[in-house]
């Protein structure tokens, strides 16, 4: 997760246009301490009444309340009970953390945010679901490969997310542009035609604050250049004057020195940067989830809406000849404690959450909102027109990749923060891009034990 988990806990995934998210009660009670729990025997794919009489507890965020009318098709399936508990996503990975520290399980399935990977693997704590899981589910998935480390699959996608680039393509048509830019070097151009053109002051919006939303946006800068932020033993890649990392954190620095960035975006997280957007203030934002878009696009709620401007997703701009739109996956995952008393029925109970018409439901569910990992079930609501802008969301599926191949470290906090305040100082003359890269890279050596 990027954005905001206090600013946007329950409009990150709302890709449904004009609905609101609503909370969920808290329930009681986690999985029972101590046993690992009965051997998992056959396929969990298979929905049976092998575990009938059983009772699992499943800890998730609001968006992940999956309805009890729901729930209970499953119980009738299989005669396992389930028992939803909500918590707020950051509460989980308290919660969990603190259960697995006292050899306990939080719950039999719980939340596995993308960037919990690296800590929850490291530890040991979950259930490789490499041969619990439908084969045909784990190659269907997009994003699957991002719960994939050190060669067990810690968890499986229950939904989606990614990075790519918002325009406000009335305000390009206004300035005379009459191509959506492709590279960094034509978004550039084009931000300075705008801003003479005196259609907007500041044309691009990119939160700069020291938050994980600053982050982000140089993550997919890397990216769009056909970098990586680490090779191997997690040797930095980023500190020659070539290097993606380098030409990255130096377009940032032009952005805002050329007076393209509101100078107010220091102090401004990504949730903010979209308001600016939605008002108008910025025609572009660098770096946008897809859930962004019923939001912008509602007039009840986005200025530009009501104008009639049009609004375009786009491929992240590649640099330097490269291609466009490679991304990253930002899921969040169904995953099964160690301690888990109730491995079996936990684990068919993710098998049948993976199904189309579970899928379909945690989409289109007020509460829930969940853009779909799985290839059927995404294409299929993009088909009945229920995704906003989901034609060209389809066509970036492809590109969406692990933002780390060898699994997301266990410091990728700390390193998050760290990136985040580099290029603050960065772009507001504090320090030079290179000695800050090179810093940067000293500081993941330190916390990688490299």
């Amino acid at each position: 997760m990027v954005k905001s988990r206090q600013e946007l806990p329950l409009r990150r995934y709302s890709f449904l246009a004009g609905v609101g998210l609503v909370g969920l009660s808290l329930a009681a009670c986690g999985a029972s301490p101590g046993s690992t729990g009965a051997a998992i025997t056959g396929h969990p794919w298979v929905l049976s009444k092998q575990y009938a009489g059983q009772t699992i507890t499943v800890l998730l965020p609001p968006w992940g309340q999956m309805p009890a009318s729901q729930l209970a098709k499953f119980t009738a399936k299989t005669g396992i009970k389930v028992r939803m508990e909500n918590l707020a996503w950051d509460s989980i990975h308290d919660k969990v953390v603190t259960a697995e520290a006292a050899g306990t399980a939080p719950a039999d399935v719980t939340e596995v945010d993308w960037s919990w990977v690296g800590q929850f693997s490291q530890a040991g704590w979950y259930t490789n679901l490499s041969s619990l899981i439908q084969p045909s589910v784990l190659k269907d998935n997009i994003v699957a490969k991002v719960f994939h480390v050190n060669g067990e699959q810690v968890a499986l996608p229950y939904n989606m997310d990614f990075r790519a680039t918002m325009i406000n393509w009335t305000d390009f048509k206004k300035a005379g542009i009459t191509t959506v830019p492709s590279t960094w070097q034509q978004l550039l151009a084009d931000a300075k035609q705008i801003k003479a053109k005196g259609v907007v002051r500041y044309p691009i919006g990119v939160p700069l604050s020291v938050t994980e939303g600053a982050s982000t946006p140089w993550y997919e800068l890397i990216k769009s250049a056909g970098g990586e932020l680490f090779g191997a033993h997690w040797r930095p890649l980023f500190t020659s004057a070539n290097s993606p990392g380098a030409q990255a954190l130096a377009f940032e620095k032009t952005l805002y020195q050329d007076h393209l960035v509101p100078p107010g975006e220091v102090s401004l997280t990504d949730v903010q940067t979209e308001t600016l957007f939605e008002n108008n203030t910025v025609a572009v934002v660098l770096s946008d989830s897809p859930g962004s878009l019923p939001t912008v696009t509602n007039p009840s709620v986005s200025a530009i809406a009501k104008a009639g401007d049009q609004v375009k997703f786009i491929p992240f701009p590649g640099n330097d000849g490269q291609a466009p739109g490679i991304t990253f996956g930002l899921p969040e995952g169904l995953g099964i404690p160690k301690n888990a008393s109730n491995k079996g029925a936990a684990a068919m109970f993710i098998n049948w959450w993976e199904q189309t018409p579970q899928l379909v439901v945690s989409y289109e569910n007020a509460n829930m909102g969940n853009l779909p990992p799985e290839n059927y079930a995404f294409n299929l609501l993009s088909r009945e027109g229920k995704i906003v802008g989901g034609s060209e969301i389809g066509k970036m599926l492809p590109t969406v990749r692990p933002l780390f191949p060898q699994g997301t470290p266990v410091w990728y906090p700390q390193f998050s923060s760290d990136v985040a305040a580099m290029i603050q100082n960065v772009v507001q003359g504090r320090a030079q891009p290179l000695p800050a890269l090179h810093q940067l890279a000293s500081q993941v050596q330190s916390m990688s034990g490299g």
